[in-house]
Order: C-alpha cells, then sequence, then structure tokens
C-alpha cells in the first residue's frame, strides 16, 4: 500500500551520519546498569557485616559496635528501597531529588563504615579482632568505592563521609596509637580517588564502547531497511514497484489458500493530454495524488505481503491493485468507489478545469490461472471501459451494463 517514507527513510540512499554518544547517554546508561545490579552490588557487603559481627562477640564491650553495626544496616537497606523506586521509573536520571536523596544516604554510609572504627581503635595493636575488624572496614570501603564507581556522585560522597569520620578519630585518639594511623588515613582518601576513578574510567569505556556498538547496529539496520524499502518501492508515488507486487502477489496467493483474490488494473484516462497541456510537474502530481486515492482503498499492506492488499505502479499512468478475501463484485465496487473519488480530486497547485478520471479493469484471480494471465484479464476489461468511452469500471466476462457512467 502506498505510504509516504518514514523519517528514518529519508535521503535513505546514502549512509546515515554516524551519531556520537553522549556523556548524557553514558550517564544514562550507567545509572541503569547500576540500579539493575544493585541487589548483587549491596549483597557483598553481607559477609564483612557477619564478619565484623563476630568479631564484636570478642569485644570487651560490643554495644557501640552493636549499633552502628544495625545503623549501617538501616542505612544500606534505606539505600536498596529508594533504588528500586528510581528503577521502577521509566527514566530514573530524571528523578532528581530521589538521587539526590540516595546520595546523602551514600555520605551517611561512609560515615557509617568509618565510625565503626571507633570501638577498636584504641586497641588497634593490642587485640586481634581488633585488627581484624580494622582490616575488613578498609578492605569494604575501597571494594564499595570501586564497585558504585559508576555513580560517580554517590562514591564521592561516600568517600567524604568515610573521611570526615575516621580523620577526626585518628586525630583525637593520636596520643594512644601514634602518628602512623593518621598518616595511613590521610593516604587512604588519594588511593580510594584513584582506585574509584580508574574503574569508573574504565567502565565508562566500555559503556561509550557499548552504545557505538548499538548506534552502529542502528544505523546499520535502518541503512537495510531503507534500501529494502526505495528497492521495493517506486520512487514517484511510493508504491510497489513491478518486481515488489509480483512477489507480493506470490505471497498472497500463497497464503490465500480457498479464499478469493480479486485483480483492478487503473489507467488514468488522458494523462498524455495532461502532461503535454500543462506540463510534467502537474503530471506528477496528479500520478501522486491519484496513487493516495487508489491506495487509500486497498487497506494497510507491509513488505512482506501481509494485510488486506497490494498497490503499485504499473507503467506510467496504470496502477494495479491486488485485494484479499474479495470476490469480483465487491472489487467490482471497491474500483467504482474508487473512480467516484478520483472524480473529486483537485489541488490548489494544477490549473482551473484539471479533472482527473480512469478507466477500471477488474478480473478474479483464481488458482487456474497465472497472476500475468489475470493481468491480462483485467488489461481486457480496462481495455473495454476505455472503448466504451472511459472513466468507468468494467468487469472481465461480465456482461456490458446498459446504463453506463457518462464519460467525461
Amino acid at each position: 500500500m502506498h505510504m509516504a517514507a518514514p523519517s528514518g527513510f529519508k535521503d535513505a540512499a546514502l549512509v546515515a551520519a554516524s551519531s556520537t554518544v553522549s556523556d548524557a547517554d553514558i550517564d544514562a546508561l550507567a545509572q541503569r546498569n547500576f540500579l539493575d545490579g544493585i541487589a548483587l552490588t549491596q549483597s557483598t557487603n553481607i559477609v564483612p557485616f557477619a564478619l565484623i559481627g563476630l568479631c564484636t562477640l570478642a569485644l570487651p564491650d560490643p554495644r557501640l559496635m552493636t549499633v552502628l553495626l544495625a545503623m549501617n544496616v538501616a542505612i544500606i537497606a534505606v539505600m536498596y528501597l529508594i533504588s528500586q523506586r528510581l528503577r521502577r521509573l521509566a527514566e530514573p536520571q530524571k528523578a532528581v531529588s530521589l538521587w539526590r536523596v540516595y546520595d546523602g544516604f551514600a555520605l551517611l554510609s561512609g560515615i557509617g563504615w568509618a565510625a565503626m572504627m571507633m570501638p577498636v581503635v584504641t586497641t588497634l595493636g593490642r587485640d586481634i579482632a581488633s585488627m581484624f575488624v580494622c582490616v575488613v572496614i578498609i578492605v569494604s570501603v575501597a571494594v564499595t568505592c570501586m564497585v558504585v564507581a559508576a555513580q560517580w556522585r554517590a562514591t564521592l560522597l561516600f568517600m567524604i563521609g568515610v573521611m570526615l569520620c575516621l580523620v577526626p578519630q585518628t586525630i583525637w585518639y593520636m596520643d594512644q596509637i601514634g602518628p602512623i594511623p593518621l598518616l595511613a588515613t590521610l593516604g587512604l582518601g588519594p588511593t580510594l580517588y584513584g582506585l574509584a576513578y580508574a574503574v569508573r574510567k574504565q567502565t565508562r569505556s566500555v559503556l561509550r564502547t557499548q552504545l557505538e556498538k548499538d548506534q552502529l547496529a542502528e544505523e546499520l539496520a535502518n541503512a537495510l531497511a531503507a534500501a529494502e524499502y526505495l528497492a521495493n518501492r517506486d520512487s514517484l508515488t511510493g508504491l510497489y514497484n513491478r518486481r515488489a507486487f509480483e512477489t507480493v502477489a506470490t505471497a498472497m496467493q500463497n497464503d490465500a489458500s480457498t479464499a478469493p483474490l480479486s485483480l483492478i488494473l487503473v489507467d488514468l484516462d488522458h494523462f498524455k493530454a495532461i502532461n503535454d497541456r500543462h506540463g510534467h510537474t502537474t503530471g506528477d502530481s496528479v500520478l501522486r495524488r491519484a496513487a493516495d486515492v487508489i491506495a487509500s482503498h486497498a487497506g494497510p499492506l507491509d513488505l512482506v505481503g501481509r494485510g488486506d492488499g497490494a498497490v503499485a505502479r504499473w507503467g506510467g499512468e496504470e496502477f494495479i491493485i491486488l485485494l484479499r478475501n474479495m470476490s469480483a463484485a465487491d472489487a467490482t465496487a471497491v474500483a467504482e468507489r474508487m473512480r467516484v473519488d478520483l472524480t473529486q480530486l483537485s489541488d490548489g497547485s494544477w490549473p482551473d478545469g484539471l479533472m482527473v478520471t480512469a478507466s477500471f479493469g477488474v478480473a478474479e484471480w483464481n488458482n487456474g490461472i497465472s497472476l500475468h494471465a489475470c493481468i491480462s484479464r483485467s488489461d481486457e476489461a480496462m481495455y473495454s471501459a476505455k472503448q466504451a468511452g472511459r472513466n468507468r469500471v468494467r468487469l472481465h466476462g461480465a456482461e456490458t451494463n446498459p446504463e453506463e457512467f457518462v464519460a467525461i
């Protein structure tokens, strides 16, 4: 069926210019991947929490560590609920206020991890459980920074939370633990930043490559679809060309089984006179407008022949229509509606007095004859309409109706 070329098919003969991947595209994909994997990401906290919980049993006073551990679990649980809310949104990157809440809890999470050093900081050099807790916290903080590095703002706030809580601790207890923990803590910040930044850079590089491949695949698919479209279409009217129509017609016949198929051949009356008198620009306009009218009566049909009917430009001013599930009598009625609609065509760019009429030949296509044999029958009926005075419909094999339309 005739249709205007889709926007993706405009200038389809040329290869579409490659579009670039923007930082916003990468951010959106990074956010989506982050939200999709948040459950797995946060499950990594189970092991360190369990280890710290076991070590808490060996502490002289486990109450503070128990409270801090519970606080951290609560913070992570809230962050998970927020992430699931964001995940359900069609465009989570636009939920700015919700992301700000999430980032705020990332800051609290960093403070919470560093706060768990307080119950053990004074016994670091004397108690194995305290040393183990310290190691688990530092390793967990480093792993968290790398795992969530793609979500850069939350990562930075998490690191800031860690340092805001950890540095004052080492300063406060420096008379008991000495200056080395303070120096180590001050070196921890740049180390965490470097690790997270390296992971973030690598992740964004992978995402950029993924998006570029996706874009390339989409452009290739569009180019192939455009090439297929143009290969099957008449360049002036957008209808099928001869080759495509024959392919579609064969497919329709194979699918039709016992359902009737009918063929209509249309020839615009006195079209050469329109070209000679008004010019080819007007003639092309007439062909396009006529194609729209004819196609509107055929019903939708895609490139593989599914739908109600197929329409093609068969020659210069000739069109052909194949209708599915349509007897010859019903096809004749469809042709008559086309004929009437064509006579009512007008256009502001046309000269005054220009009127479009056409002669129609109808034939039923059954399994006993070939497509071209049926086309010949339609052509005979159309020629009969021409001989009878044009601007009329003739059915192949039917006797001439004495109440003919008045020729124009």
